[in-house]
């Protein structure tokens, strides 16, 4: 049995890698990166243009904010307003400032694409009226440095494993770990489904399915399916693992690499690990369950309509997971961490950003694992019942029957009534009988 499930897998994920949906899939992410990373040089190629602004006839004040790195920007002084309004309509410069005794105004052009930022200029021209301000009042380098300079604050969050951390960026971080770890997992869960979906649904439509288990037992194709889809998904996660380590020499330098890396950094190798299971045990559990739902199917076109409610059923976890990682402290939210098929996602959000501990997430693992072998053994009597079987009732229905085993109770309540009914047909013949004996007599008695 071994060995006829194991080529029952190698064909099923023979044909499928050898298709071109299969690598639409594969490329289709790295599709998508390529995009992200073109539009991010596009705007940081624009962003790292610099505006460029003239002082009115000040060159002291022009100096002092030349030398200030913070501002970004190209300062130059000219020596009249007309001159400066001059330049603005050309578009030599996107903006001019003019001092009034400590007040300050700038103009810009609403036709110009560089914009300056308000608050960096406030900052650095209030730091020039305070330096006046200090000299009028004879105040030394030093004591101005000293009331320039701001208050340390380290900002430290209290996890659930009992480490702290960083600040707000690093809870950002966290939540965009948490957010992309369930998008992730969602993503994985309707790729295979669908694909599970369609191979089941192909072989009923073609009516192959009767020749394949004359050769082999149900439980071979219901196992060996569910590991040719593994392998393939272990294909596609394998590609992006070795493509991510050829291009990351070449893109490392890049802005929003840096970005994604340091997000990465929050995560540890605790929950590395947690994630991976997590993902393969949720992607096996959905497996089975689209592979007893595509059972009851006829033809190929019901495989979309029979698969919707497990759709459903994953895009409550997906949901839960983004709206977790923004309200995680919700009790709603923490009951269905802990609920199998909404959990993968879910739990994995809420313990990427730690709100849970690292005991609830496996107890939600073992839960999830746990109800992933029983739909597998409960699925296998209803995969065998039905895989042959090509009803006209609604999936639904056909589903809630091979579960409460109502078709059966059918069966034998049909039965009953039917033995009751022969009985009453026996009856009423021997009464008809009895009634012609009882006739029979009286004509004889009355004749005579």
């Amino acid at each position: 049995m071994t060995h006829q499930t194991w080529l029952v897998a190698k064909n099923i994920y023979r044909n499928r890698i050898k298709g071109a949906g299969f690598w639409a899939l594969v490329i289709s992410p790295f599709l998508v990166a390529a995009v992200y990373l073109i539009i991010g040089l596009v705007v940081s190629n624009g962003i790292n243009q610099v505006p460029k602004m003239a002082v009115v006839n000040n060159p002291a004040l022009t100096e002092v904010l030349s030398a200030d790195k913070d501002l970004d920007a190209e300062v130059s002084n000219t020596p009249s307003l007309a001159s400066a309004q001059s330049k603005l309509d050309s578009g030599k410069i996107d903006g001019f400032l003019i001092d009034q005794a400590g007040k300050y105004t700038l103009v810009t052009d609403a036709r110009s694409g560089m914009k300056f930022d308000q608050t960096t200029f406030q900052t650095a021209l209030s730091q020039v009226n305070l330096s006046k301000t200090a000299q009028r009042l004879g105040l030394t380098a030093a004591d101005v440095k000293a009331l320039l300079s701001p208050a340390q604050l380290t900002m430290k969050t209290q996890t659930t494993t009992g480490e702290t951390q960083g600040g707000d960026a690093r809870v950002g971080a966290n939540i965009a770990i948490g957010t992309i770890a369930s998008i992730l997992i969602f993503v994985l869960l309707m790729m295979y489904v669908g694909i599970i979906g369609q191979e089941i649904g192909n072989e009923k439509s073609s009516r192959i399915m009767e020749t394949l288990l004359a050769a082999t037992n149900t439980n071979v194709q219901y196992y060996g399916k569910i590991l040719g889809v593994i392998m393939l998904a272990a294909t596609q996660i394998g590609i992006y693992i070795f493509g991510f380590g050829l291009a990351y020499p070449f893109v490392k330098d890049l802005d929003q690499v840096k970005t994604i890396s340091a997000m990465l950094s929050g995560i540890t190798f605790g929950f590395g690990v947690y994630l991976i299971l997590m993902a393969i045990v949720g992607i096996l559990g959905y497996l089975f369950l689209a592979s007893i739902v595509a059972s009851l199917v006829n033809e190929q076109a019901q495989v979309q309509q029979a698969t919707q409610p497990i759709a459903f059923l994953s895009m409550i976890g997906y949901i839960g997971g983004i709206a977790g990682a923004a309200v995680p402290g919700n009790l709603i939210l923490k009951v269905l961490s802990f609920l199998p098929f909404i959990s993968p996602t879910l739990m994995t959000s809420r313990f990427a950003i730690q709100y849970s501990t690292t005991t609830e997430a496996w107890i939600a693992l073992a839960l999830q694992a746990l109800a992933t072998i029983a739909v597998a053994k409960v699925g296998e009597k209803i995969y065998a019942r039905n895989v042959l079987s090509y009803s006209d009732e609604k999936i639904m229905i056909q589903l809630w029957m091979n579960i409460t085993g109502r078709e059966r109770s059918k069966k034998v309540t049909d039965r009953a009534v039917s033995k009751k009914r022969d009985v009453k047909k026996l009856y009423l013949r021997i009464a008809i009988v009895g009634v012609i004996i009882i006739v029979v007599l009286l004509y004889r008695f009355l004749a005579k």
